[in-house]
């Protein structure tokens, strides 16, 4: 390449391309250049022009149709956006959690009505058991985790996906893991309370969201925001593993937490999947 040679000294030379700026003809020059061509780059009515020998030109201009399909592919990608925190919405879910808390000390017969039950559900076709059940807690220690980490994790959705959108994901997630738990565990009486299959719910939701994003740009990367909350939310799994998270105190509802996790993680890839942005609309 040699800027420093006059077209008409080379009159075997047809133009390829011109761009508006030195650097854009000179990045498209590397791409002849890498196929072992020779180019020159001219200036030409306020633009500059690639030159290369005639013969190889079709061959080149394959190369550059290539070359600019793979990078529109890079403009497509953009940062995902990241939106408001939905502070009020969580406050809101907060606070209904504390009201259903005290009408639990008020009306005793509460928990055995909307706890979630195996034979109930079944058996009596109360599937609204499911989502009445993430409001009830076994006691004021069981409720304060719920809200404070359960809290952290429902805002990093928010953050990630909006806050009306991910509440309705997160109390999805949580009412479709406590629906398939109860079926699982069906003929066995079994009951459960409490919002952390919710909280594990918004776990999943930021994983299907993450796993999404980096099959669709093909790039692991797009992980790497999502793995503190993931990792943390095994952290804290282990954590309630010597706690209770249901009438019966002392045991853990592991299976649970891992209904809630995967409903949460099917919800969030399927939101992402069929998410359209204004990148995608153009593509």
């Amino acid at each position: 390449m040699d800027e420093n040679v006059s077209a008409e000294e080379l009159p075997e030379l047809v133009p390829v391309g011109a761009w508006p700026s030195l650097g854009e003809a000179q990045e498209h020059a590397l791409v002849v250049l890498a196929m072992n061509q020779e180019c020159w780059i001219f200036p030409d009515a306020g633009q500059y022009a690639l030159h290369a020998p005639s013969a190889e030109v079709p061959g080149i201009r394959r190369e550059f149709a290539l070359y600019e399909s793979e990078q529109s592919e890079r403009r497509v990608r953009v940062e995902p956006p990241v939106f408001p925190a939905g502070i009020e919405l969580a406050l809101m879910w907060a606070l209904s959690l504390l009201i259903v808390f005290w009408w639990q000390g008020q009306d005793l017969s509460l928990v055995d009505r909307f706890c979630n039950s195996s034979q109930a559900l079944v058996e009596g076709g109360e599937w609204w058991r499911a989502f009445t059940a993430l409001f009830l807690h076994a006691d004021a220690g069981h409720l304060l985790s719920n809200i404070g980490i359960g809290g952290i994790f429902c805002v990093m959705v928010a953050h990630t996906v909006g806050a009306w959108r991910g509440w309705a994901l997160i109390l999805g997630g949580g009412m479709l893991g406590n629906l398939v738990n109860a079926w699982a565990r069906y003929p066995d009486h079994f009951t459960s309370l409490g919002a952390s299959t919710a909280t594990f719910a918004a776990v999943g939701v930021l994983t299907g969201v993450a796993t999404i994003r980096a099959w669709k740009f093909h790039s692991l990367r797009e992980l790497r925001p999502l793995m503190v909350p993931v990792l943390t939310g095994f952290i804290v799994l282990g954590w309630w593993g010597t706690g209770g998270d249901g009438p019966d105190a002392g045991r853990v509802d592991v299976a649970g937490h891992v209904a809630g996790w995967t409903g949460g993680f099917l919800l969030g890839a399927v939101a992402q999947k069929f998410e359209r942005t204004k990148d995608d609309a153009a593509v």
